[in-house]
C-alpha cells in the first residue's frame, strides 16, 4: 500500500480511536472499506410492531418502578435476567426486525433540550428559582392592575430568562455536537448477509452484534469478549475514560472459546460459528460487577458447566481503549443508555456555599421588608380616604357619587370605598416596589463566577508545565467558599508525596539490606555531569553524551538501591540451587518480581484486519522479520537514557562496566551478549545479525580494543560488549521521556539456557496498576530476576546469574482490595517438582496475623518476625513504605479442595462476592514470613511551605493516611504538619472505656496548657489510629473527642480506610461546625471528595478519578495556598461586598418611592418614568459592581501569600454577617430619606411636574449609588474608572434621547403626560446640580466619616498591613501612590501621620512588621 493511499484513508476515517501517523502502513491505517448504512423501517409499514414493542418496553417499565411496586404490593421479584440473542443468523432479518431490537440502542443523548422542548422545559427548569417565579407574578399582576407600563414591566425578567436561556442552550448545544462526534464514530461490525465485517456507525450498532476492535480503539459498547489477538485470548484495556484509572487493566476471553486461541491446533474463527446465548444481568451502575452465564441454542453443542461461567474479566466496557492487543471481536450485551459508561453519567453535583444560603436569607428579610412597607402604604392609603368627608367633591379624587347620571352600577371601581381602596393599593405596592428583590443579582453573581473561574484557570502560578495542566473548575457556584475553609484534609501517597516509588531497603530472612540514604542520587549528578561536558572542550562525542544526562535527568526517576550482600547471595543461590523456591533469598525476589498485575510488552502493536474485513496477517502464522522489526531493534538503542543497566554479580555472569579516561568521566552503559544457546527460539534472524554486525562494527572503529558484537568472543572475555558511545548517534528529540506514568524501558541484550527457552526481548515495557508494583518489578529486575513475559496462565522470569529462563504456571489471581490490603497469585512449577504455590504480600497489619502458627513459633520463625518488626518500625521513621512478603506451599489435595470450594464460589449467582472473599481469606492463611520491602516516596517540591501557609491562616490541616504510624509521623515532620516544638497526642487504644480514659487524660493536659497560654492549640498535634475510631466516634466518647479534635492543631489519622475518611470529614463539617476542603488523587479519596464543603482532585500518578469527582482540579498540592489564600480571599470579599452593595442599591430606590407616597396619599404613584425604572438595574447601575466583583483587590496576591493571617477575614466570615444586610438597609434608608428630601426641598413651592421632579430622583440614585461604590474599590484599574464614568454619561445620553423622541402621543409606557423634553430641561437648571452634589456630599458623609473612624481606631488586619501601621512603615510592593491613595480614603489621619511624610523610611519585609 503506497504513503498516499493510506494518507487517504487516514483522511476519510472517522474512526472514534486517536489518530495515527499516516506514514506508516501498518498498525496506523484505518478503514476504508464503504460504510453501512442499514436500512430504516419503512414510513408505510405495518404499526403493529413497533405498537407492540413500545407497548411491552412500557409495561417491562411500569411493572419494575417503585411506585407501581409500593401501590401493587406483590411477591418479590427476583432479578430479571436479559437474553442477548448473536446477530449471525445465516439469512438474517432486518436489522429494524432483530430480535434484540427490544433493547436499547447505542445511540446517545445526553442533551437536556431538543428543538421543540427547550422553551417549555428550560422554562420549567428556570422557574424552579423562587425569585424568578416572584417576578413573573409580579408582571401577571401588573397586566391586571396596570400599577405602570404593561410590557415595560415585562422587560427585565424577560432579560433575565432570556440570558440564561441563551446560556443553556450554548451549553446544550455543545453536549449536542459532543453527541454526534460520539454517535457517528466508526468501528467495524459483523455484517452477516455478507460474511465480514464491514464498518459501522456506533449509533447503529445493535445489542447482539458482534464487533472488531483494533489496538488503541475505543469500545463503542459493553460488549463480551470472544476473541483476542493474544494466543491466551488475553487482552488489555485503559479504564481511564470510564473510571479514571489510567493503568491497564486485565481482560480475558471466555473459557468457551479456548480452542480458537490454542497455538498448537489453531483453528479458523467466524462469528457465525458463535451458537451460544447469553443470559446476563440488568443493566447496572456498577463497574466492578457482572454475572451471566452461556447457554446452548437449540440444536447447537452443549457446553461444559464452567464454561458457562462468566464473570467482569470478560467484559469490555464502553469508553475503554484497546491496548497491548492487536485486535480483539466481541458481542454486544449492552448499548447505548444501558451502558455502564452512561448509567453512571449523571452529572455534576450541585453545592451551595455558605454566602449563598446567608444571601438567600437576606433575600427573606428583603422579601419581608417589602410585605411590610406594602402593609403600612395600604393601611395608610384607606386612612388618608377616611380623612375627607365629602371624597365626591374632592378635584383629585375620581369617585363617582351613587345618584350621579354619569355612574354605571357596574363601575364598582369609582365608588367611594377605603377598604377596596387599600387592597387595590396593597397589590399596587407589590409591583411598584418589586426592585426590593434584586433580580439582576443573580446574573450578576453567575458572570462573575464566571470571570473569577477563568481569572484563577490563567494564572501562571498554578500552572504546572511538565504535564501542561492549569486549574480546573468543575463547580461554578462554590468560588467563594474557597475563601472560607476551615480544614483542609488530605491524602498522603500522591498528595504531598511524588507517588514515584523507588525502592531502597529491604529485610530478607531477617536480615537488613540496602542502606543507602534517601536522597536523589541522580538529578544533580547528571546536570552536573552534562553542564561538565559541554563546557571542557566539548566535542560532538561530549555533546551526545551531555544531551543524553539532560534526557535522564529531565526524567527525574530515581534508581533502586542494591546492596552488593544481598545481590552476591542472590548470585550464589541462582547459580547453584537455580530456581529453588526453598530459597527464602529467591522466593522473596520472585514474589516481587511476580505478586502483582505489571504488563510486559516488548513489540508495537498492529492493524491485522485489511478494508474488506480479513485478517491478513495471523498471530499464528510464522512470524517474518520485516524491516520495520529490524528498525525496532534499532529504535531499541534510543531507549538507553531510560536504561539502569544491570551489574554483574560474577565475572562469569556479565562483564563489568568499565570508566576509563577515553569516557571522559562519563559511565558508559554496556550492553551484555550472554551465552547463546542453540534452540529455535533463541536464533537471531539473518536481518538482525545484520544490523547487530553493522552496529558493531561501528563501534569497534571508534576503539579496536573493544569486543566485536557478532557472536564471538576474545579470549579471556566472557562476552561481547556493544559500548554506548555508538548509539548517541540517534538524535536526541528521540531520547525523551515516555507518554505513560508508570511506563519504563528496560534494555537489555541477552539470550537464555533454560529448560523453558525465551530469549529476553530488546525492551520489556512495564505497565502497572500501582507504582509501588512497579517499583518492586524494577528492584526485582535489578537484583538479577527479571519479568520477562506475562499471560494470562503463566508468566516467565528470566534469571540473569544463570542466564536462564523459568516459567511459572499461573493457576489463580487473587486480586488486592482495601479490606484485605493483600494481593496473591497461585502458581505452580512448571518443571521439577510442580509445587503449588501461594505467594503473598501485603500491609503488616494484614500478613503477620495470617503467618502459620508452626512457623510463629519455631526459632527461624521467631526470629525472622522480631527482626522484621524491628526493620518495619525502622524504616516507617525513615519515612518509606513497607509491604510484607509471604509464602506457603500446598499440597495438591490442599489445593484441588480449596479450587472446589473457590468455583463454588464463582458459580454462586446470589452471593458470589462473599463467597469469593470467604474463599481469598481461606487461601491466604497459615503463610510463612519472607520479608519485607521499604519504598521511597518523596515529598513533591512546595508542600512543607505550603502547609506551613496554610497553618499560619489559621487553617486545621488534618492528614488521612493509609500508612503505618511511624512512616506517616516521620511525613508530618518533615512536611511540616507537625513542628519540633508541638506535643502529640496519641489515641491507640482499644476499647471503648480505654479510649474514654485516654480522651480524658489529653483533654487535661490541653486544659492546663490553656491556663498557661491562650494559644494552647497551636502546640499540640493529634495522632490516631483509624483502628480506634469507631471507639471514638461511640455516643459515649463523641463530645470528648470533638472537643479533643477542636483543641488541636493538625490531625494525623492512620490507617484509614476510604469510609473512615469520609467519617471525619463529615465530623468536621456537622460537629465541628468547619468549612471543609478535601484534597486526593486517588480513587480511595472520592469518598472525601465527594462529601467535603470543596472537594480538589489532582491529576496524579493514581488515574483521574478522583479530579472526575471533585469541585476543582489541579496538578500540585503547592497551588493549594495561592488557591485559597490569593484567589479564595479575594473571591469572597468580591463576592460579599458585591451582594451587600446590590441589596443596599435597590432598597434605597425602594425608600425613596415610599417616602414619595407620603405626599401623594400612598396612592402607589411612582414619580419615576417607568422606563428608568425598568432600566435602572439593568442597565445603568449593573457594569460598575460587576467589575467589582470580577477585578478589585483588597490586598495585593504577593501581600496575601507573605501574609496568611490576611485569610482570617473570610475563614471567619467576617466580611458578611448576619448584621451586615442591616447595617446597609440603614444606610439605604438615610441616603433615600436625603435624595428624596433634597430634591422636595429643591422644587418645593415650584409648580414643577412629576417627570421632572422624578428625573432629579434618578439622577440623584445613580450618581450616589456610583459614588458610593466608589467607597469601596480597593484597587483602581482603568475598566473600574471607565465603568463608572461611562455608566454615568450614558444615563445622561439616554435621557436626553429618550425624552426627545417621546411626545404627546406616546402611548408604549402607559402613562399620561409623556415626559417630553424633561431632561433637557432640568439639565438646564442650575439648582438641579447644586442639589445633585448637594444630595451626594450629605449621602455619603456618615459612610466615610463611620469608616474614617474606625479604621484609625481599630483598623483591620488588612488595612493595617497595607499601611505598615503597626511599626510605621509602608509595604514595599505597593507603589507610594497606591497605598497612599488607598489610605487617605480609608483613614486619613493615620495616612496623613504615617504615609504622605516627605521623608521615605526604610523599607523592612512584611514578617518585621508582624512580629
Amino acid at each position: 500500500m503506497s504513503k498516499k493511499s493510506v494518507d487517504v484513508e487516514a483522511s476519510t476515517s472517522n474512526s472514534s480511536s486517536a489518530l495515527y501517523d499516516t506514514t506508516v502502513t501498518k498498525g496506523h491505517h484505518r478503514r476504508t472499506s464503504s460504510l453501512w448504512v442499514p436500512p430504516t423501517r419503512p414510513i408505510f409499514s405495518s404499526p403493529t410492531q413497533v405498537i407492540k414493542e413500545k407497548a411491552e418496553n412500557g409495561g417491562r417499565i411500569l411493572k419494575t418502578h417503585p411506585v407501581t411496586r409500593w401501590l401493587f404490593p406483590t411477591q418479590p421479584m427476583l432479578p430479571q435476567q436479559r437474553l442477548v440473542v448473536p446477530n449471525n443468523q445465516k439469512e438474517p432479518p432486518p436489522r429494524y426486525e432483530q430480535p434484540n431490537r427490544k433493547y436499547c440502542g447505542n445511540r446517545i443523548s445526553t442533551t437536556k433540550y431538543s428543538v421543540l422542548t427547550f422553551i417549555p422545559k428550560n422554562l420549567f427548569e428556570q422557574l424552579h428559582r423562587a425569585a424568578n417565579l416572584y417576578f413573573i407574578f409580579i408582571v401577571i399582576l401588573n397586566m391586571i392592575i396596570g400599577a405602570f407600563g404593561k410590557y415595560i414591566s415585562v422587560l427585565p425578567i424577560a432579560f433575565v430568562l432570556g440570558i440564561t436561556a441563551i446560556k443553556d442552550a450554548f451549553e446544550d448545544y455543545r453536549r449536542y455536537k459532543s453527541d454526534q462526534k460520539i454517535n457517528h464514530s466508526t468501528c467495524r461490525v459483523w455484517d452477516a448477509s455478507q460474511q465480514r465485517y464491514r464498518k459501522l456507525e456506533w449509533q447503529n450498532i445493535l445489542v447482539g452484534d458482534f464487533v472488531h476492535l483494533s489496538h488503541d480503539e475505543i469500545i463503542p459498547a459493553d460488549i463480551l469478549l470472544l476473541r483476542s489477538s493474544d494466543v491466551n485470548g488475553v487482552c488489555y484495556v485503559e479504564t481511564c475514560n470510564l473510571d479514571g484509572e489510567s493503568n491497564l487493566k486485565q481482560r480475558q476471553a471466555i473459557r468457551s472459546m479456548g480452542k480458537y486461541h490454542n497455538a498448537n491446533v489453531p483453528l479458523e474463527y467466524s462469528p457465525a460459528e458463535f451458537n451460544y446465548r447469553i443470559a446476563c444481568e440488568q443493566p447496572t451502575t456498577d463497574v466492578y460487577k457482572f454475572e451471566g452465564r452461556l447457554e446452548a441454542i437449540e440444536g447447537g453443542p452443549p457446553l461444559a458447566r464452567e464454561f458457562t461461567i462468566l464473570a467482569k474479566e470478560n467484559v469490555l466496557l464502553r469508553g475503554c481503549v484497546v491496548k497491548n492487543t492487536d485486535f480483539v471481536e466481541g458481542i454486544v450485551l449492552y448499548a447505548g443508555k444501558d451502558t455502564k459508561a452512561m448509567l453512571n453519567n449523571n452529572g455534576p453535583r450541585y453545592k451551595r456555599s455558605s454566602l449563598e444560603k446567608m444571601t438567600n436569607v437576606d433575600i427573606l428579610w428583603s422579601v419581608c421588608t417589602l410585605l411590610a412597607l406594602c402593609v403600612i402604604g395600604a393601611v395608610l392609603s384607606g386612612v388618608w380616604l377616611r380623612t375627607f368627608s365629602t371624597p365626591y367633591i374632592v378635584p383629585f379624587l375620581v369617585f363617582i357619587h351613587p345618584n350621579s347620571s354619569y355612574h354605571n352600577n357596574n363601575d364598582s371601581q369609582y365608588k367611594y370605598s377605603p377598604s377596596y381602596e387599600s387592597w387595590f393599593s396593597f397589590w399596587s405596592y407589590i409591583i411598584v416596589l418589586q426592585v426590593m428583590i434584586p433580580i439582576s443579582l443573580y446574573v450578576s453573581i453567575e458572570f462573575i463566577k464566571i470571570f473569577q473561574v477563568w481569572f484563577m484557570s490563567q494564572d501562571r502560578n498554578m500552572y504546572y508545565d511538565k504535564v501542561d495542566k492549569r486549574l480546573q473548575c468543575r463547580a461554578l457556584n462554590i468560588t467563594e467558599e474557597l475563601g472560607q475553609i476551615q480544614y483542609v484534609m488530605s491524602d498522603k501517597t500522591g498528595t504531598l508525596t511524588e507517588n514515584q516509588m523507588v525502592f531502597r531497603r529491604c529485610s530478607v530472612n531477617g536480615n537488613d539490606y540496602g542502606g543507602r540514604p534517601v536522597v536523589d542520587a541522580v538529578d544533580s549528578s547528571l546536570e552536573l555531569v552534562a553542564s561538565t561536558l559541554r563546557s571542557d572542550q566539548p566535542t560532538e562525542k561530549k555533546l551526545q553524551m551531555a544531551a543524553l544526562a539532560e534526557a535522564a535527568a529531565k526524567t527525574r526517576r530515581l534508581r533502586p538501591s542494591r546492596d552488593p550482600a544481598l545481590e552476591s547471595q542472590l548470585a550464589s543461590s541462582v547459580l547453584k540451587l537455580g530456581a529453588d523456591i526453598d530459597d527464602p533469598v529467591f522466593a522473596f525476589f520472585l514474589t516481587m518480581a511476580i505478586c502483582n498485575t505489571v504488563v510486559v510488552n516488548a513489540k508495537p502493536h498492529e492493524d491485522l484486519m485489511d478494508p474488506d474485513g480479513d485478517i491478513v496477517n495471523s498471530r499464528f502464522a510464522p512470524e517474518e522479520v520485516s524491516p520495520r522489526r529490524g528498525s525496532s531493534l534499532e529504535d531499541g538503542f534510543k531507549y538507553l537514557a531510560d536504561v539502569e543497566e544491570e551489574s554483574p554479580a560474577s565475572t562469569q555472569a556479565s562483564t563489568p562496566v568499565m570508566i576509563t579516561e577515553e569516557n571522559d568521566g562519563f559511565e558508559e552503559i554496556e550492553l551484555i551478549e550472554f551465552p547463546e544457546v542453540k534452540t529455535d527460539e533463541t536464533q537471531m534472524t539473518e536481518k538482525e545479525e545484520t544490523i547487530s554486525a553493522e552496529v558493531a562494527a561501528k563501534k569497534s572503529g571508534s576503539d579496536e580494543k573493544d569486543n566485536n558484537y557478532n557472536g564471538e568472543r576474545k579470549e579471556g572475555k566472557g562476552f561481547g560488549i556493544l559500548h554506548r558511545p555508538s548509539i548517541l548517534s540517534v538524535p536526541f528529540a528521540k531520547l525523551k521521556g515516555m507518554k505513560s506514568p508508570f511506563r519504563r524501558s528496560v534494555d537489555k541484550r541477552s539470550s537464555s539456557s533454560t529448560e523453558t527457552a525465551v530469549a529476553p526481548p530488546l525492551h520489556s515495557f512495564y505497565d502497572s496498576e500501582s507504582p509501588d508494583e512497579l517499583a518492586l518489578v524494577e528492584a526485582a529486575r535489578e537484583y538479577g530476576i527479571r519479568l520477562l513475559r506475562r499471560r494470562f496462565d503463566d508468566v516467565i522470569v528470566y534469571l540473569r546469574h544463570s542466564t536462564s529462563s523459568v516459567k511459572y504456571k499461573v493457576l489463580h489471581t487473587l486480586p488486592f482490595d482495601a479490606d484485605r490490603k493483600r494481593m496473591s497469585v497461585i502458581i505452580r512449577e512448571s518443571s521439577g517438582l510442580k509445587r503449588i504455590i501461594v505467594l503473598t504480600k501485603g500491609a503488616d497489619a494484614t500478613v503477620i496475623p495470617v503467618l502459620s502458627e508452626a512457623f510463629s513459633t519455631s526459632a527461624r520463625g521467631e526470629e525472622v518476625i522480631f527482626k522484621s518488626q524491628e526493620h518495619l518500625t525502622q524504616y516507617a521513621k525513615e519515612g518509606l513504605r513497607t509491604l510484607c512478603l509471604s509464602m506457603k506451599i500446598w499440597t495438591e489435595e490442599e489445593y484441588q479442595g480449596w479450587k472446589e470450594k473457590h468455583e463454588e464460589a464463582e458459580l454462586d449467582m446470589m452471593d458470589k462476592e462473599t463467597m469469593l472473599a470467604e474463599s481469598t481469606l481461606r487461601a491466604e492463611q497459615d503463610l510463612e514470613l519472607l520479608g519485607v520491602t521499604a519504598i521511597e516516596d518523596r515529598l513533591q517540591d512546595g508542600v512543607p511551605e505550603c502547609i506551613h501557609s496554610l497553618r499560619e491562616a489559621g487553617i486545621r490541616v488534618w492528614v488521612l493516611t493509609g500508612d503505618k504510624i511511624e512512616t506517616a509521623v516521620n511525613i508530618a515532620y518533615s512536611s511540616r504538619l507537625f513542628s519540633p516544638s508541638m506535643d502529640l497526642l496519641n489515641i491507640g487504644a482499644n476499647g471503648v472505656r480505654a479510649v474514654s480514659d485516654l480522651l480524658t487524660e489529653h483533654l487535661k493536659r490541653i486544659a492546663r496548657a490553656y491556663e498557661v497560654s491562650a494559644d494552647a492549640a497551636d502546640s499540640f498535634g493529634l495522632v490516631l489510629n483509624a483502628s480506634t475510631m469507631s471507639y471514638c466516634l461511640d455516643p459515649h466518647n463523641l463530645e470528648r473527642f470533638v472537643k479533643l479534635l477542636r483543641g488541636c492543631r493538625s490531625v494525623l489519622c492512620c490507617r484509614a480506610t476510604p469510609l473512615q475518611k469520609a467519617q471525619l470529614v463529615n465530623l468536621a463539617k456537622n460537629h465541628l461546625k468547619g468549612k471543609v476542603l478535601a484534597i486526593g488523587d486517588g480513587a480511595n479519596d472520592v469518598s472525601m471528595i465527594q462529601g467535603a464543603d470543596v472537594g480538589i482532585g489532582l491529576s496524579g500518578q493514581e488515574g483521574m478519578q478522583a479530579v472526575m469527582s471533585s469541585d476543582f482540579a489541579m496538578a500540585r498540592f503547592r497551588f493549594l495556598s495561592n488557591l485559597l489564600l490569593v484567589h479564595g480571599h479575594w473571591n469572597y470579599y468580591r463576592l460579599a461586598q458585591t451582594i451587600l452593595y446590590f441589596f443596599y442599591k435597590n432598597a434605597m430606590l425602594v425608600f425613596v418611592i415610599f417616602w414619595y407616597q407620603i405626599f401623594n396619599g400612598f396612592s402607589a404613584q411612582v414619580p419615576i418614568d417607568p422606563v428608568y425604572l425598568m432600566v435602572y438595574n439593568l442597565i445603568f447601575t449593573s457594569v460598575p459592581p460587576l467589575l467589582f466583583g470580577c477585578l478589585d483587590q483588597d490586598a495585593s496576591a504577593e501581600l496575601l501569600l507573605d501574609c496568611p493571617r490576611l485569610y482570617e477575614q473570610g475563614r471567619l466570615g467576617k466580611r458578611y454577617r448576619w448584621y451586615s444586610f442591616w447595617i446597609n438597609m440603614l444606610d439605604a434608608v438615610w441616603q433615600s430619606l436625603v435624595v428624596f428630601f433634597i430634591c422636595y426641598f429643591t422644587y418645593r413651592g415650584s409648580n414643577v411636574d412629576m417627570w421632572t421632579f422624578g428625573h432629579l430622583l434618578v439622577t440623584q440614585l445613580i450618581i450616589v449609588n456610583t459614588f458610593h461604590l466608589a467607597l469601596f474599590v480597593q484597587y483602581w484599574t482603568w475598566p473600574m474608572f471607565w465603568s463608572m464614568f461611562l455608566s454615568v454619561l450614558l444615563f445622561f445620553i439616554c435621557a436626553l434621547l429618550y425624552n426627545g423622541f417621546v411626545t404627546a402621543n406616546w402611548t408604549w409606557t402607559n402613562v399620561k403626560d409623556p415626559p417630553s423634553m424633561v431632561s433637557l430641561k432640568s439639565f438646564s437648571s442650575l439648582e438641579f446640580w447644586m442639589a445633585l452634589i448637594i444630595s451626594v456630599v450629605l449621602c455619603l458623609t456618615p459612610r466615610y466619616v463611620l469608616t474614617t473612624v474606625v479604621n484609625t481606631v481599630s483598623p483591620s488586619t488588612t488595612l493595617r498591613t497595607r499601611l505598615g501601621a503597626e511599626d510605621g512603615f509602608k509595604k514595599k510592593t505597593e507603589s507610594r501612590f497606591t497605598a497612599c491613595a488607598v489610605g487617605c480614603l480609608s483613614a486619613p489621619f493615620k495616612c496623613a501621620r504615617m504615609c504622605c511624610q516627605k521623608t521615605k523610611p526604610a523599607d523592612v519585609h512584611i514578617e518585621e512588621v508582624h512580629h
